[in-house]
């Protein structure tokens, strides 16, 4: 049996001001815009994924998909896919597993808009979703890790919590944004960090 704990936590932001918090859909049918930019100052790693042998840029890709076949389910345009953005939530999925903490703010004081900034993201409309997947032990179950190899299960699961949350399914399915960057960290206890940046 399957033991996850999920969590999910979400900022909205509006052209620069804070509001209430509350994947193509077919690569091979409809061709990804891939916007470029800058050098990014730091590519943080994920050292766990040599330990459990995650994929966690197909984790990312499939995220990517799922939400967008969300979107048009429910008559959006699918967001493209930006590696400006794709940076930042990197950063962040790795950022909260280096510093254990789940939030929108860092321990340090550092806020989105600092991380936006950084990473040289510029947009009207920004939102952040974060989620998490904690894996625990039973008797009957000592290994939950092995789970981590099922990319499609992951991806599934954090598609699934967000869009299963008001807030977050709101923030997700926002006709405001036409970009998003999806990173995934899972640290040396196997615990899977996810953080959707959006853009419009």
């Amino acid at each position: 049996m399957r033991v996850a704990t999920i969590a999910v936590c979400l900022l909205v932001l509006s052209a620069g001001c804070v509001g209430d918090t509350s994947v193509p859909a077919n690569p091979d049918e409809t061709e990804e815009v891939v916007t470029k930019t800058k050098p990014t100052p730091q590519e943080p790693k994920t050292p766990s994924s040599e330990r459990y042998n995650v994929d966690v840029e197909e984790i990312e890709n499939l995220i990517h998909q799922k939400m967008n076949e969300h979107r048009e389910e429910n008559g959006l345009e699918p967001l493209t896919r930006n590696e400006s953005l794709d940076a930042v939530a990197r950063y962040k999925s790795w950022d909260m597993a280096q510093r254990d903490y789940f939030a929108h703010t860092g321990p340090n004081g550092t806020e989105h808009t600092d991380l936006r900034g950084r990473y040289g993201s510029d947009c009207g409309y920004t939102g952040q979703n974060l989620q998490k997947q904690v894996f625990t032990a039973e008797e009957s179950y000592p290994y939950p890790q092995s789970k981590l190899y099922d990319s499609d299960q992951i991806a599934t699961d954090a598609v699934t919590s967000l869009l299963n949350s008001p807030g977050h399914r709101e923030n997700a399915l926002s006709p405001h944004y036409d970009s998003q960057g999806i990173g995934v960290f899972v640290d040396e206890n196997g615990t899977v960090f996810v953080t959707q940046e959006l853009c419009g």
